[in-house]
């Protein structure tokens, strides 16, 4: 006889549709439930490969094959993890109601002069939870706080994305300068930390490989672990970050202004670059961003042609005569 009715699987399987462990793979989520693993590995295993199903047509699937045990597991599998997404049942809207209207995120970045429309672009999140944010339509850190602050109370997070959430709800300003270029003890995001994190997406070796590649001095221990790399293979890790430390530029105007004037009042730029404290990608962000302000300064750059017919004297000024 089978443990779960179809009633039962209609009401689990609508609420799954809202969950974003809806493309979790099913092997993972028996693994983290600590039950029977589910016996199935291809890629394509995951609950939103089985919950657009009535229930009669789930039993006719081949990975079901008329077994109503194997339905139950699977039932079974999505149900527990629905209860880590959902431990307060009906108390879920009402929860959800009131976070809309406190936010402690959005406190915090108040607090801390962070602006909600920073992009997440230049945030340094992993790959996953860059996906979670873009398949929500979440651009700005404003909108990845109001995202956080909906699924903490119906999905099971993990990773960077619970990391960055508990930093900002807690005001844990080293946490938070791991994610967004915030200078802890001060106010507001600073484009030296917004460069640095541009690099710090990338595994830890390719720093250390890149920065000595640009001349970074490293202690023994990086040293050991940075690869020569040749000129093609720098081009190409360059060329993957010049995009994201262009749009840093942009975005900070007035620190773009600032190092500009820094670094034409006799400043260097590995002075600016050295709050990043790491230096790897201290050494890779005097390269990116020298490199990209040559280009603008000579873009820039008034015509060498000649003006004819240039006026002189105070009566010719006056005049126009010269």
């Amino acid at each position: 006889m089978a443990k779960f009715s179809n009633t039962e699987w209609d009401e689990i399987r609508k609420k799954f549709h809202h969950s974003i462990m809806a493309d979790t793979s099913l092997v993972s989520l028996a693994q983290n439930l600590d039950t029977k693993e589910w016996p199935h590995k291809a890629e394509d295993e995951k609950p939103s490969k089985y919950i657009d199903f009535a229930y009669d047509e789930l039993l006719m699937l081949p990975e079901i094959a008329g077994s109503t045990d194997r339905a139950d597991h699977l039932i079974g599998i999505l149900k527990e993890t629905l209860a880590f997404d959902d431990p307060f049942g009906d108390m879920v809207a009402q929860v959800e109601e009131t976070a809309s209207k406190e936010n402690p995120i959005l406190k915090t970045l108040g607090r801390l002069g962070i602006p909600e429309d920073y992009p997440l672009m230049l945030a340094n999140f992993s790959e996953g939870t860059r996906m979670v944010c873009a398949s929500e339509g979440v651009k700005t850190i404003g909108g990845f706080a109001n995202l956080g602050q909906q699924m903490s109370t119906r999905v099971v997070l993990g990773g960077d994305f619970r990391t960055a959430l508990n930093a900002l709800t807690h005001g844990d300003e080293e946490g938070i300068g791991q994610f967004l270029p915030f200078r802890k003890g001060s106010t507001g995001l600073h484009l030296a930390e917004a460069i640095g994190l541009v690099s710090a997406g990338l595994p830890r070796v390719e720093q250390l490989s890149l920065g000595k590649y640009y001349g970074a001095k490293l202690n023994p221990t990086d040293a050991s672990l940075a690869k020569s790399l040749t000129k093609d293979q720098a081009e190409k890790h360059e060329a993957m970050l010049r995009a994201t430390v262009q749009a840093a530029l942009d975005w900070f105007k007035d620190g773009k202004a600032a190092l500009v004037k820094h670094v034409s009042d006799g400043g260097t730029y590995e002075r600016y670059f050295v709050v990043i404290n790491d230096p790897a990608r201290e050494a890779i962000a005097v390269r990116l961003t020298s490199n990209l302000l040559k280009v603008e300064a000579k873009a820039a750059a008034p015509s060498a042609t000649p003006v004819e017919g240039k006026k002189g004297g105070f009566f010719g000024r006056l005049f126009g005569k010269g």
